[in-house]
């Protein structure tokens, strides 16, 4: 089935283009928080980028689920429209899961929520699963961090500029990975683990990444890992009816319906 929602959503895809709207800006705490919202009925889907990037990178995402679902995006602090973050803390997975779940109650999206992670994204949607199980339907992670990667093994080795909010967020990664693995489980909900191949990697490296991701599907009894060949790591530009589908097969093993949408019937 998830194949042929795929071919569906590629066809839609070319004609779902340009922006997502306009942004809007709501306090949140002490933040002034950018998000945008597209669709108006069914389940709330959220997106959630990786480090340091804004919400444009699931701009053909949130087009396709819209007619089928109300997708919230958002900037966290220090990044694309939202206001400066202040400090040079460490931006740990639990605060960035509270200060979600704060947005999430403002703007009037009920629970429960799809949540939808990339890269480092991935372990913030996960803290907030995890704390929050009765407000999580399912999960996808699209090429995620993992708390069970091996310790430094995947770190980058062009580190982020000091000061920076790239910098900020990479720094929260070790203390929120232990912080994972010493908290609760993962609830036991839909999981899709979306892997890519193409990372410009060694033949052995991309082999342990999906041995990463593999276990991370594992976490979940419902989980279960889906390798998008062809892609690179921002499969939601790359492959984005991969995470489409993705999105609307968790949401139909939730008992929720999609129907909605024609091609995901």
């Amino acid at each position: 089935m998830i194949g042929v929602v795929r071919v569906a959503v590629a066809a839609l895809l070319l004609v779902a283009c340009g922006t997502v709207g306009d942004a809007r800006r709501t306090r949140v705490g002490s933040s002034d928080i950018a998000y945008a919202t597209l669709g108006t009925a069914g389940p709330v889907v959220v997106l959630e980028s990786g480090l340091g990037e804004d919400m444009r990178e699931w701009r053909a995402v949130a087009r396709a689920l819209a007619p089928c679902v109300r997708v919230v995006m958002y900037d966290r602090p220090g990044i694309g429209r939202s206001a400066p973050r202040p400090g040079t803390a460490p931006v740990l997975a639990d605060d960035v899961a509270t200060q979600l779940a704060d947005l999430l109650r403002g703007i009037g999206m009920p629970p429960p929520f799809i949540l939808v992670g990339h890269s480092l994204g991935g372990l913030y949607v996960q803290a907030f699963a995890r704390n929050r199980p009765q407000d999580v339907a399912a999960v996808v992670l699209v090429d995620a961090s993992s708390p069970l990667e091996p310790p430094g093994v995947f770190v980058s080795t062009v580190p982020p500029s000091p000061g920076t909010i790239a910098a900020a967020e990479n720094a929260g990664i070790a203390p929120s990975v232990a912080a994972l693995l010493a908290g609760p489980p993962l609830p036991p909900v839909p999981l899709v683990v979306l892997a890519a191949t193409d990372h410009g990697d060694t033949p052995e490296r991309e082999a342990l990444w999906r041995d990463v991701q593999a276990r991370t599907a594992a976490l979940s009894p419902q989980g279960r890992l889906e390798v998008v060949a062809g892609s690179g790591h921002f499969i939601q530009t790359d492959r984005p009816a991969a995470v489409v589908a993705a999105v609307l097969q968790v949401a139909r093993e939730a008992g929720i319906d999609v129907s909605r949408c024609s091609f995901a019937r």
